[in-house]
């Protein structure tokens, strides 16, 4: 790579400080990415005409400022943070005189700790076991990516998966009834292109995924939101509506964390009855089940084929193995396929989805219960971060007000009276490097029509280790007193 710069050996500067000057603003400006690979010294001092021993000595001061970074090996690389320019060039020219800033308009601390929503701890990554099983398959006699895989997603994957949900969510399907997608987002797009039309109504939670009525909202829906408590959808709060199709998640309620009781299941599925709606179960992060045991999924209770559930891998495995299945009644499996096969570029395809190479891997893995062991290994894991999350909440604040408690990886925690709302709390631990999200968080639509909202934070705590989780909540009540 050839870099856009010049040198004037006629300068009053020197060629070094010419050109640790231009890489430098070149970094703080973005035109050089964090990560880019810088020219070697030989070949830009030949493209430069100046030394080699110029180039050598800009780079060394350029990584003594932080700059950019030698990977032994490899080369030199812009550095992923950059640093103000270097104190060796501003001494090259006069400097031109600084504005006073107040402090609020000071740069904010670089983030050391973030509380994510969703956030996946990349050491669980069960790495070793998902290597073997790709090298087996891929010195398999059947191994051929030359070949389109079924379009309605691996016979064998659909097979483990309906063992899974049988035994984990309650559901008797059938391979048939699976359609594999490339995650949750082309699962929501394929049931909008098969249920949604002008003037359907979108029966949707408020607050809840932020995703949902935009999408919906493109083929015509006319969005009702419905509040929700601690126990999920109010479903007595349901609107009298035909032919609509409610998005629920009733396994965890998304962002809140409450788990829909039976009573209230069984009312939605009368509700359904009556409205002869569709009800459409999104399942996020339900294999996280940390007290008591899952409830079965909605589909579970169908009696006239109305409902559709929707899971993936995403929060398991991670999000780059990009595969999500459709659980659908037989009516809807060839709609729903038809509707996956025009998401490229609106012309039907063949093999769409997910790879077939994943697909079996992500087979063997289910089959050699390589997926269970690794699902207890992250409750494990991820439960003994939640209660670091509890146990640091307490120690500084009294017994915390949380939502959420019993699975997934955030919990929302109602803020007490005597602290700042939670707008203030997101802004005071901004200025110490640390990040946490209310409900204005930008995956979230709706919050207004929960009571309190305001006083609302959610703390992630699956990529976070115990220790960093009780250091950064310290830090955090620091700045709030």
């Amino acid at each position: 790579m050839q870099l856009s710069f010049e040198v004037d050996p006629s300068a009053p500067f020197s060629l070094q400080s010419q050109l640790v000057g231009q890489i430098s603003t070149s970094i703080t400006t973005g035109r050089l990415k964090p990560g880019t690979r810088l020219p070697g010294t030989r070949a830009l001092s030949e493209q430069l005409g100046v030394s080699r021993n110029t180039v050598l000595l800009a780079y060394a001061g350029l990584a003594a400022e932080g700059f950019v970074e030698t990977r032994e090996g490899a080369g030199t690389y812009v550095s992923p943070a950059s640093p103000e320019p270097p104190k060796f060039i501003a001494r090259a020219k006069a400097p031109a005189p600084r504005a006073k800033t107040s402090p609020a308009a000071s740069v904010q601390p670089p983030l050391v700790c973030d509380f994510e929503l969703e956030g996946i701890d990349p050491e669980l990554f069960p790495s070793a076991a998902w290597r073997r099983l790709m090298i087996r398959r891929m010195q398999s006699s059947r191994f051929n990516l030359t070949r389109a895989g079924d379009p309605q997603g691996a016979p064998e994957l659909r097979e483990a998966l309906c063992r899974f949900l049988g035994a984990t969510r309650g559901m008797s399907v059938e391979p048939g009834q699976v359609v594999v997608v490339s995650g949750i987002q082309q699962a929501m797009t394929a049931v909008g292109q098969m249920l949604v039309h002008p003037g359907t109504p979108l029966i949707m939670e408020a607050p809840g995924c932020s995703m949902i009525a935009p999408l919906y909202q493109r083929y015509g829906a006319e969005v009702l939101p419905v509040p929700v408590d601690a126990d999920g959808l109010m479903v007595d709060r349901l609107p009298s509506c035909r032919g609509g199709v409610a998005v629920v998640t009733p396994a965890r309620h998304f962002p809140l964390g409450g788990t829909m009781p039976a009573s209230r299941r069984r009312a939605l599925l009368d509700w359904a009855d009556a409205s002869d709606a569709h009800v459409f179960e999104v399942d996020f992060d339900s294999d996280f089940q940390y007290e008591g045991s899952p409830q079965p999924s909605l589909q579970a209770m169908d009696r006239r084929g109305c409902f559709i559930y929707a899971g993936s891998f995403a929060m398991t495995i991670g999000p780059g193995l990009r595969i999500g299945y459709l659980i659908l009644p037989h009516h809807l499996v060839q709609p729903a396929l038809d509707a996956v096969s025009l998401l490229e570029h609106a012309w039907p395809i063949q093999g769409m989805g997910a790879p077939w190479l994943d697909q079996a891997v992500l087979t063997d893995f289910i089959d050699s219960g390589g997926y269970d062991k690794h699902l207890r290994t992250l409750r494990r894991a991820y439960m003994e971060r939640r209660d670091a999350m509890v146990a640091g909440l307490a120690r500084q604040f009294g017994a915390p007000d949380l939502l959420g408690m019993a699975s997934g990886t955030h919990l929302a925690w109602r803020i007490p009276r005597h602290l700042p709302d939670a707008a203030a709390c997101e802004a005071r631990a901004r200025a110490v490097g640390i990040a946490v999200h209310t409900l204005k968080f930008r995956t979230i639509s709706g919050v207004e029509t929960l009571p309190g909202w305001e006083r609302h934070l959610l703390l992630g705590f699956a990529a976070l280790k115990p220790a960093v989780i009780a250091t950064m909540l310290d830090r955090f009540a620091a700045s709030l007193r």
